[in-house]
């Protein structure tokens, strides 16, 4: 299961965040190899310091081989998307923005900046509602009506098919590279900012995302697990997308060049799925002020730094954090 390992240690972003939380919320053992050879289960009774690590702390502290979740009924959702053109994109995401500050937590909303598959530049809102059907009809009147979309493909829909709504999105053998910024709010001048941003994207097949957290995911205390940014329900992601090797530099710079964009309006915070290896200090920057505590487990369970790839934590880090 490398994509849920990969979900879950980062934290774990999706349709139910605003109702159940993040995957993290929702993890209640792991089998865990330790750096030494040793297996263990991590819970909230048995290794309880690495069962707190292992939520939100990626890869460095041993090979996850089994999670145990804890599963909810989710049966039905209303879900789909609402597509606008590109020139009513900044009136449409403020609208966005204003609306899902005061939505309910069965309704997760993301809205993005795309192109349609006939190359035409789009502005959309992607969502799903899973309490009864029909209170999210009502709930999503509002949204709907707003702008005349020149598709509204909302429809009560089993929810593996919401789940899978995106998969065309992303083609097997075309090369991504993705980064983002965490947000507090999302100002006026933030929204344009980004809108004029993807209309020079670099390849069609490239998009901006604002995905809203919030909900339940929001209510629990950035000290309770590794992922220390329940505070910021704002994400902004730059996912660049394109075909033709040689034109890597081209597009990653692109996906980079957002996230530039938009520091002054940020928070210096990303989720660790989507930030570069680039120094000790960016890496601080996916886990704040629960950097310390990591370094000191990552010490006791792999003193060594054995599991040094990707977005590592270093043994004696917190001396400097």
């Amino acid at each position: 299961m490398p994509g849920h390992g990969g979900l879950t240690l980062g934290g774990g972003v999706g349709w139910l965040i605003r109702k159940y939380g993040m995957s993290i919320d929702n993890l209640l053992s792991a089998q865990v190899v330790t750096a030494d050879g040793k297996v263990l289960t991590a819970s909230a009774s048995e290794n309880d310091d690495l069962f707190w690590a292992l939520r939100g702390g990626g890869g460095n502290f041993g090979v996850v081989t089994s999670f145990e979740f804890q599963a909810h009924p989710v049966a039905t959702v209303l879900g789909g998307l609402l597509l606008y053109p590109r020139e009513k994109a900044v009136n449409v995401i403020c609208h966005f923005r204003d609306y899902v500050a005061s939505a309910p937590d069965e309704l997760t909303a993301y809205a993005a900046l795309l192109h349609g598959p006939d190359g035409s530049p789009l502005v959309g809102v992607i969502l799903c509602y899973c309490g009864n059907v029909a209170d999210g009809e009502r709930v999503l009147q509002s949204l709907r009506k707003f702008g005349s979309p020149i598709l509204d493909g909302i429809q009560a829909m089993p929810f593996p098919a919401m789940q899978s709504l995106l998969g065309p999105s992303f083609p097997d053998g075309n090369h991504n590279y993705w980064k983002s910024t965490l947000q507090r709010e999302l100002s006026d001048d933030a929204i344009s900012a980004i809108v004029e941003h993807a209309n020079h994207l670099s390849s069609p097949l490239s998009f901006v995302v604002f995905e809203y957290y919030g909900g339940a995911a929001g209510r629990v205390s950035s000290e309770a697990t590794a992922f220390p940014h329940r505070h910021l329900p704002w994400d902004i992601l730059f996912l660049a997308q394109w075909t033709d090797p040689a034109q890597t530099n081209r597009h990653r710079d692109w996906a980079r060049s957002g996230e530039e964009i938009l520091r002054p309006f940020s928070e210096n915070a990303h989720l660790l799925s989507a930030l570069d290896v680039e120094s000790e200090d960016v890496v601080k920057t996916a886990f704040g002020t629960n950097l310390p505590r990591l370094a000191a487990i990552k010490k006791k369970y792999d003193p060594t730094n054995f599991f040094r790839v990707n977005q590592s934590v270093a043994p004696g880090i917190e001396s400097a954090a």
